[in-house]
């Protein structure tokens, strides 16, 4: 039964939710003045996601408290995680998320240590770069190509040396051809792989093939 309830939970709910969105009129009737059946049921995944989030939390303060409590290796940035997330916490509930010293935090100390890591990890990243794009084929002299354009459209040397005024628009105007056409393409063709296996996997839990979620091979 432990493994029988969830599977037929998940088939109940996930049929009532296709027959929600496939065929709206019907089935998306009125609860109240303004207030329809879908409609609600987001709001009750939205208030569930919150819910877990809370648990999130609760668990990351139970960790990090553990390390501080037996002073396991680098406890002071659990000191520090717990203190940034305890006066989030407090400002977001007293203030809006626009206020200054809500976002403080975030643009004072998050920001500049975002774009140090970057600045950083630049040099690396170019190094690798250089190692992975050598021309030893077509594919790989596209690519390294496709990669210095798109690296000169994005830099202000590139407009110096060919710039958007420029025949073709310069560096900036193929990096947004790259960007628009065949990379748009690529990634359309990704995500609609991406989405025939969410449905294969989707098919397969519902028709009960797929049960490693319940702890079954």
């Amino acid at each position: 039964m432990r493994k029988e309830i969830p599977f037929a939970l998940s088939l109940i709910f996930a049929a009532f939710r296709f027959c929600l969105e496939a065929f709206e009129g019907p089935y998306n009737y009125a609860l109240a003045s303004g207030d329809k059946l879908l409609n609600a049921m987001s709001w009750a995944m939205t208030f569930m996601s919150c819910g877990a989030l809370f648990l999130g939390a609760l668990n990351l303060i139970r960790i990090h408290s553990n390390n501080i409590r037996r002073k396991r290796p680098y406890w002071q940035f659990s000191v520090y995680l717990l203190a940034i997330l305890v006066y989030q916490s407090i400002m977001g509930l007293a203030t809006h998320h626009t206020a200054p010293v809500y976002a403080w935090p975030y643009n004072a100390i998050y920001l500049p240590l975002d774009a140090t890591m970057f600045s950083l990890l630049a040099f690396y990243i170019a190094s690798a770069a250089y190692r992975a794009f050598r021309v030893r084929n077509v594919d790989a002299a596209v690519m390294l190509t496709s990669a210095f354009i798109l690296m000169l459209g994005n830099v202000p040397i590139g407009e110096v040396i060919w710039g958007p005024d420029k025949f073709l628009g310069g560096f900036a105007g193929i990096k947004n051809w790259i960007l628009r056409v065949p990379n748009a393409a690529g990634n359309r063709a990704i995500t609609l792989g991406i989405f025939l296996g969410i449905m294969a996997t989707q098919s397969r839990i519902l028709l009960g093939i797929e049960r490693r979620h319940l702890g079954q091979e």
